[in-house]
């Protein structure tokens, strides 16, 4: 049988940003992929918008889909909330890969996110990307997410993982970033996975961000790889 993998995505995307990667997947494990509470047409949560809701609600699906034990590809935000949920819950996941995770949580960082996801800005800088924003999370109010995502960004900056809660995360975890990306730094990068009981870090060449722009083919070999060494 397969194994199964779990794909969560970034900030302001759904499962539709991960199906490309899924099909590479597809061959090798089970794959999940799981919507964030008021993404893709999902409702909100009527709890406030925080790490500690998003684990609840990822954890209730964990159990529904009987994924306990199970390895976790977490993109952007999707890694974050992975490794919180791990370090609540440690054994929840097998092994946790994350790609381009921001673990810089300063007043700087919160305040760059500020001009990147307010939704007035993004209108006014990209109306295509708004419109594709629109579509993809009806009937969910995309800029309704666009404000619960800068209380995340403003609540997580003030309750990021302590030591102690990095101590209980026990599973394999591999940081994995492009060395040309222009979000995430590879010395941030580096530094977080030192912290980890059981951390590597992996570093593409010739990649951005984006995980639209990624190798998918070289993705696919590391995620395997990754898995295999478990």
């Amino acid at each position: 049988m397969k194994p199964k993998i779990l794909l969560l995505h970034g900030f302001l995307g759904s499962i539709k940003q991960m199906e490309p990667l899924e099909e590479y997947l597809k061959d090798y494990f089970q794959v999940y992929s799981y919507d964030l509470p008021g993404h893709h047409g999902k409702s909100f949560p009527e709890e406030k918008f925080t790490l500690t809701t998003l684990q609840q609600h990822l954890y209730e699906y964990i159990k529904e889909f009987q994924l306990n034990g199970c390895f976790v590809f977490g993109y952007e935000l999707g890694g974050y909330l992975a490794l919180t949920l791990e370090a609540k819950r440690s054994g929840t996941f097998d092994g946790i890969f994350t790609w381009a995770t921001d673990y810089d949580w300063s007043h700087q960082k919160v305040q760059s996110y500020k001009q990147v996801f307010a939704a007035d800005k993004i209108e006014k800088r990209d109306s295509l990307f708004a419109d594709k924003l629109n579509l993809l999370h009806f009937p969910s109010d995309w800029k309704e997410i666009c404000k619960e995502t800068l209380q995340l960004i403003e609540y997580t900056s003030k309750h990021a993982l302590s030591e102690s809660e990095i101590d209980n995360i026990l599973c394999k975890v591999r940081i994995a970033l492009g060395d040309q990306d222009e979000v995430v730094t590879i010395e941030e990068s580096a530094a977080f996975y030192r912290q980890l009981p059981s951390g590597s870090l992996l570093v593409l060449p010739n990649t951005t961000h984006a995980i639209e722009e990624i190798n998918l083919e070289l993705l696919k070999s590391e995620i395997i790889r990754f898995t295999n060494s478990l």
